[in-house]
C-alpha cells in the first residue's frame, strides 16, 4: 500500500490522469479487498453496460474495457458465492462473447477466432443453450467476413440452429443469415432464399423487447432482417434486390454509418454487376472516404471488396479494378495506424 501511495503521488506531481491508470488500478484492488468486489448484479449491469459501448463507442475503446473487466471477473470468479454459479457462468460467457465478436467488428481476425472458441467453452460451461448457439451464430456470421472456410460457416451455423430447434430468439435468426450468406457464397440460391425465409419467420415470433432493441448487441431489430435481404439479393443478383437494399437503407437511423456504408455498397455492387463499372466503382471509394476509422470494420472491407468481384467476367474495367483494390488496401493500412 505504501508503494501505490509513493506512485500515485509521484504520478500526480509529473504527469495526467492516463499515467497513472495501472496505480490506480491496483488502488481500486486494494480497496475491493476491503469492501469485497462487486457482486453478481453489479456484473450483470457491467455486461449489459459493454453491449451498449459495442454499438456506441469506438471499438478500440470497447477492446479495452472488456478485457480489463474480464481479467478482473476472473479474478473474482475463484471467490464468487456458489450458489450463484450459474449467474457467475454466464456473466462470463457473456464477456467473453463481446469481446471475441468486438475483436472480430475490428479486424483482429487471428485474436477473433481464438476467443470465439474461448466463449464457445465458456457458453458451454453455462447449459444455457441460447447462449452456446449465441456463440456459434455470431462465430459464423464473423467466420464469413474473415474468408474462413464455407463448410466452417454452415457447421457453427447449423448447430446454433440445432441447439435452439429454430425456436425464436437471436441466436436462430442470427444463424439463418450466416447460412443464407454462405449458400449463396456457394452459389446456392435456392438453399440462400430459403434460409431468408426461415430467418423471416424467426423474426416476426421475436418479442418488442428485442426487435425494439436498435442500441445493444442484446438486441434484432429490423434492420438485421433486411440487411441480410439486401446482401443476399445483392450478390445473387436478384431483380428485387434494389428494392431490398432502400428497405435496408431507409432501417437505419444516421448515426448507424458503417451499417449504412455496408447498404449502400450493396448498391454500388449492384451498378457493377449491371456493367456500369467505373460508376460503381467510384461511388464506392466515396463511400469509404466518408466513413471515419472508428466506422472501418472488417465487415465494411469485406463488402467494399465484394464491389469489385462483381465485375462482368471479360469486362474491360482490370485496370480501374486494380486501382480500387489498392484504394481498400491503403484505406485499411490508414486505419490500423
Amino acid at each position: 500500500m505504501d508503494e501505490v501511495r509513493r506512485r500515485l503521488l509521484l504520478g500526480a506531481a509529473t504527469a495526467g490522469v492516463s499515467a497513472l491508470l495501472p496505480e490506480l488500478e491496483q488502488l481500486r484492488t486494494i480497496v475491493d479487498t476491503q469492501l469485497g468486489g462487486p457482486d453478481l448484479d453489479e456484473w450483470e449491469e457491467i455486461v449489459w453496460e459493454h453491449a451498449h459501448a459495442v454499438i456506441s463507442r469506438s471499438l478500440a475503446e470497447v477492446i479495452r474495457d472488456l478485457s480489463m473487466d474480464l481479467l478482473n471477473l476472473q479474478r473474482t470468479l475463484p471467490t464468487a458465492s456458489s450458489r450463484d454459479a450459474a449467474g457467475w457462468a454466464r456473466v462470463n460467457a457473456r464477456l467473453t462473447f463481446l469481446l471475441a465478436h468486438t475483436l472480430g467488428l475490428a479486424g483482429n481476425t487471428r485474436q477473433s477466432r481464438d476467443w470465439w472458441a474461448a466463449a464457445r467453452r465458456a457458453a458451454a460451461r453455462t447449459d444455457d443453450n441460447e447462449l452456446i448457439a449465441a456463440a456459434n451464430a455470431w462465430e459464423a456470421v464473423q467466420a464469413l467476413y474473415e474468408g474462413r472456410p464455407l463448410s466452417l460457416v454452415l457447421s457453427r451455423a447449423d448447430t446454433a440452429l440445432a441447439l435452439t430447434a429454430e425456436q425464436p430468439g437471436c441466436a436462430a435468426a442470427e444463424a439463418l443469415g450466416a447460412r443464407a450468406y454462405a449458400l449463396a457464397l456457394m452459389g446456392d440460391h435456392f438453399g440462400a432464399r430459403d434460409s431468408m425465409e426461415r430467418q423471416a419467420d424467426v423474426f416476426a415470433a421475436l418479442p418488442d423487447t428485442v426487435t425494439r432493441n436498435r442500441m445493444s448487441t442484446e438486441g434484432w431489430s429490423e434492420s438485421r432482417l433486411l440487411h441480410t435481404r439486401s446482401l443476399v439479393q445483392t450478390m445473387t443478383g436478384n431483380p428485387a434486390a434494389a428494392s431490398a437494399q432502400r428497405e435496408a437503407l431507409n432501417s437505419y437511423p444516421p448515426g448507424r454509418a458503417r451499417q449504412r456504408a455496408q447498404i449502400r455498397l450493396h448498391q454500388a455492387a449492384s451498378a457493377v454487376r449491371a456493367g456500369d463499372v467505373d460508376d460503381g466503382l467510384q461511388n464506392a471509394a466515396s463511400i469509404l472516404e466518408g466513413l471515419g476509422p472508428e466506422n472501418m470494420t472488417r465487415f465494411v472491407l469485406h463488402v467494399a471488396h465484394g464491389v469489385a468481384d462483381a465485375a462482368p467476367v471479360g469486362h474491360n474495367a482490370q485496370r480501374a479494378i486494380t486501382e480500387y483494390r489498392e484504394h481498400i488496401a491503403l484505406t485499411a493500412a490508414k486505419e490500423d495506424t
